[in-house]
């Protein structure tokens, strides 16, 4: 049994500490040193006590929080998954339960609930000094040099997913057009968060005519990464330039009903809406007989979609790694601030320019 120190909450009641942990590494293959952890809403969610479904692990009075780490592999025999001593690699959060969806490698759309996510549900995560894990839960960096930004690779292999998602379901009609292509086809973003910032690059990479929209107006820093990818922004509160060209991809990353209907009711038909972002304390919104209405007449799709596979990580990896000499240092805009581990009023307190925070182990 070793100490070392990490980021601790009392699931699901929520504080936070900075604390020396007594943890056995014993029974893991692989030993990994964090790097960076990034800080989401899921964490602040758990650290303030918003999100009910995040417990301890079993026999334990805290949970080690984190889900988004780029680690270094400290220690690792030969094993099957091509992990070895040296290398820099991304764990995944969610670790499979018992049902068919797991067995067969796809966790991420587990059909019993049996699974656990590393840093939320019954699993210690990865904001600590040091911890163990198995080969096979590692995505490996193949190319070190993208640096920092393979921190995004978790939040990115979110939006993999879904899109992943769109894919299938597009195919009820043709959605592409006369052209064959999307790029008639208008694609919007809901919210600003660094979530946002990355379905933006993905719906871009398809071709559609991106845009992102907010409620206000954006900081020095968010729009100094709006001038590098040259994704378009506008504030829907002021202006709203889409208003009378329809939209035909809606993706929602701020959980807010209000919001989403209001996209919603402006879709055209075969639109597809997809729903990522969570807000447990969002206000409720009235839904009447003619939305339901106007989704049936329009065949419009709602899809949720959380979490992903191995398969989403490595594309994820791909999309950053290419998207880095692409965009000419658009993703290192994107990482706003470096913490020390023991900065923790940051899950408290979010920095106002923040698009993401992370938290720097070395």
């Amino acid at each position: 049994m070793a100490f070392y120190r990490g980021i601790t909450t009392n699931a699901p009641s929520g504080g936070v500490n900075y604390e020396k942990l007594e943890l056995d590494l014993d029974g893991f293959e692989v030993r990994l040193k964090p790097l960076l952890t990034g800080i989401c809403g899921t964490d602040r969610g758990i650290v303030n006590g918003a999100l009910p479904f995040a417990y301890n692990p079993h026999g334990f009075s805290r949970l080690v929080i984190g889900h988004e780490s780029l680690c270094k592999v400290e220690d690792a025999p030969k094993n099957d998954f091509g992990i070895s001593s040296g290398d820099y690699v991304v764990p995944m959060v969610r670790r499979p339960g018992k049902c068919i969806n797991c067995f067969a490698g796809r966790s991420d759309n587990c059909s019993d609930g049996d699974k656990h996510e590393a840093g939320i549900t019954g699993l210690h995560g990865f904001m600590r000094e040091e911890f163990g894990d198995s080969a096979q839960y590692l995505v490996k960096v193949p190319d070190p040099s993208i640096g920092d930004v393979a921190v995004l690779t978790e939040p990115l292999k979110n939006v993999e997913k879904a899109f992943e998602m769109f894919d299938v379901v597009s195919k009820k009609s043709i959605f592409t057009d006369g052209a064959g292509s999307y790029h008639e086809k208008n694609s919007l973003v809901v919210g600003t968060g660094s979530e946002a910032f990355l379905y933006a690059l993905k719906s871009m990479d398809y071709g559609f005519n991106t845009y992102l929209t907010n409620r206000h107006d954006l900081d020095v820093t968010k729009n100094e990464l709006i001038d590098k990818t040259g994704i378009n922004f506008y504030n829907y509160n002021n202006n709203d330039p889409l208003e009378k060209n329809g939209l035909d991809l809606v993706i929602d990353t701020s959980g807010d009903p209000a919001t989403i209907f209001r996209f919603m009711r402006r879709m055209k038909e075969n639109g597809i809406l997809i729903l990522f972002g969570t807000n447990g304390k969002a206000p409720a919104t009235q839904v009447d007989g003619m939305d339901i209405d106007y989704i049936i007449e329009r065949n419009i799709s709602i899809i949720g979609s959380v979490d992903g596979s191995r398969i989403h990580y490595e594309r994820a990896i791909q999309d950053i790694t290419r998207w880095k000499h692409q965009y000419h240092g658009a993703l290192e805009t994107m990482i706003t601030e470096k913490v020390s581990p023991d900065h923790t009023e940051i899950f408290t307190k979010k920095p106002s320019n923040e698009i993401k925070t992370v938290i720097q182990w070395s």
